[in-house]
């Protein structure tokens, strides 16, 4: 029988919502966590990430590709806060042709976004980002972009802005949902796109909440949330869904 039980252990461990309250998981009494195996394969996972390091220059009309994701990080990022519409424009394509790098169809999904989008909606899309806090999936999917109307690639428009406390959520990471039914994506509505409703958002943000509590409670906070969410991906794409759902359900 599983029970779930929230204990207050101050910084003996770290909550999910950030407070003195953190997951204590017992199964027949006694505590369920990652093995020291699962945490050396999860790190593994996580250090073996290589989507590709692309994005493109759309002023030379050619490819980029960076030493890793790190260099794209910080040019999509770049661009992405630009007070220059046109460079913020670049970067929200950039996230389309980073996002589609592995998939045949990419180049459609860019030029749809960049023939389609207005001068109006890259003016509102800057005004949601030079707030002093980042935008909800909501407000972004509100501004009605091409493109830009499921999780799946707005959540990435927010990874992009902040790495630190904010992932990616699409249909590949959804392959963690049959998990346990206690963890956030068992609970993600989904078909083939994921919504912006006020439930998926919930969930959305409890899933990025359940990937720094991992990095906290396994690797002393030394990787990011997006870090986590990417060994995930890895394993995933590995074919490794099932140790992948394990990973997510035992952690």
């Amino acid at each position: 029988m599983l029970i779930i039980f929230y204990v207050a252990l101050d910084d003996v461990c770290v909550s999910v919502v950030e407070s003195i309250l953190c997951w204590a998981i017992f199964f027949d009494g006694e505590f369920m966590g990652l093995t020291e195996l699962q945490v050396k394969n999860f790190g593994n996972a996580i250090n073996a990430y290589a989507f590709p390091a692309t994005y493109y220059d759309f002023v030379q009309n050619v490819p980029i590709r960076a030493a890793g994701m790190a260099g794209v990080e910080s040019a999509i990022g770049n661009m992405l806060l630009s007070a220059n519409p046109e460079t913020a424009k670049q970067g929200l394509a950039n996230i389309l042709y980073w996002g589609y790098a592995q998939i045949g169809f990419g180049p459609t999904r860019v030029d749809r976004f960049w023939n389609g989008v207005t001068t109006d909606q890259i003016h509102k899309y800057q005004t949601l980002v030079t707030t002093r806090s980042l935008p909800t999936l909501r407000q972004l999917r509100d501004v009605g972009m091409p493109e830009y109307s499921g999780i799946s690639f707005l959540s990435k428009i927010l990874m992009f802005l902040n790495q630190t406390e904010y992932c990616v959520l699409d249909l590949q990471l959804a392959k963690l949902s049959p998990s346990s039914s206690f963890r956030a994506l068992h609970k993600l509505k989904f078909t083939t796109t994921i919504g912006v409703t006020e439930h998926n958002k919930n969930i959305y943000n409890q899933w990025r909440e359940e990937c720094m509590a991992i990095s906290k409670a396994y690797f002393n906070g030394s990787y990011r949330v997006v870090d986590i969410e990417r060994g995930f991906f890895y394993l995933i794409q590995s074919a490794k869904v099932s140790e992948a759902q394990e990973i997510y359900a035992s952690a």
